[in-house]
């Protein structure tokens, strides 16, 4: 199945080797958000899914949001995924809380 991935954010554009794009489809065997995100490779080869488990510092700080449904816990990455859905990444923004 095809899947788009999708991010605005320079920091995860960079981290993914995007210098002038801001969304790519991934073919992907599986059908789980965790398929998806192994499939997923940052630019020096790693997978997203990867970074996810070890709590990587920057994706530790990203947003995830599935077909615009925001999913932050790692529970989250068994949910099955159709052909054509969409997976959007955004970092939080610091200093944004309540005050």
């Amino acid at each position: 199945m095809k899947i788009t991935l999708v991010s605005m954010d320079p920091v995860i554009r960079g981290l993914l080797g995007w210098d002038s794009k801001t969304e790519d489809v991934y073919q992907v065997q599986g059908d789980t958000i965790a398929d998806f995100f192994k499939v997923v490779k940052d630019k020096d080869g790693k997978s997203f899914y990867d970074r996810v488990e070890e709590d990587d510092g920057i994706i530790s700080n990203i947003y995830m949001f599935y077909n615009f449904l925001a999913f932050l816990k790692k529970e989250d990455l068994g949910r099955r995924m159709e052909d054509g859905d969409k997976i959007v990444l955004m970092r939080s923004l610091g200093g944004c809380g309540a005050g």
